[in-house]
């Protein structure tokens, strides 16, 4: 399963750093904000062993993120819209009605609030973590 599972994560991380979606194109990279870049990791699911996700953050405020159910088909589940940034909380809300809204930035790692922006604790606490592997 963790081949499956790494194997994932690479085809995603790679299908979201080729696809050109960087706001700004060419700018230079210290005008980007410190959580610009592309996450990926593996979250729990309820009836599979895992559900495998990229999300990319764009300095522009924009993201795409993208889910695949582990071994269960190739299909890929993808959303974007826009979000925005609280400095002072390092907390990024998502514009979605389809998605959990909440994510804070910590160091290079982006987790995954509950419903009502608080960290997940007890069994489930670092389990919703998505690791920076590309900066813009």
């Amino acid at each position: 399963m963790r081949k499956t599972v790494l194997l994932a994560i690479i085809f995603l991380t790679l299908l979201g750093s080729s696809s050109g979606i960087w706001a700004g194109g060419g700018k230079d990279k210290q005008s980007n904000p410190q959580w610009a870049g592309i996450y990926s990791g593996v979250i729990p699911a309820a009836d599979c062993p895992g559900i495998a996700v990229v999300a990319i953050l764009n300095a522009g405020g924009t993201y795409k993120i993208t889910y695949q159910y582990i071994d269960r088909g190739a299909e890929l589940f993808t959303y974007t819209g826009t979000f925005t940034w609280d400095e002072k909380t390092k907390i990024i809300t998502l514009n979605s009605r389809d998605l959990p809204p909440y994510y804070k930035v910590k160091g290079d790692s982006l987790i995954q609030l509950d419903l009502e922006g608080k960290e997940i604790t007890g069994k489930l606490k670092g389990l919703y973590e998505l690791r920076k592997v590309k900066t813009p």
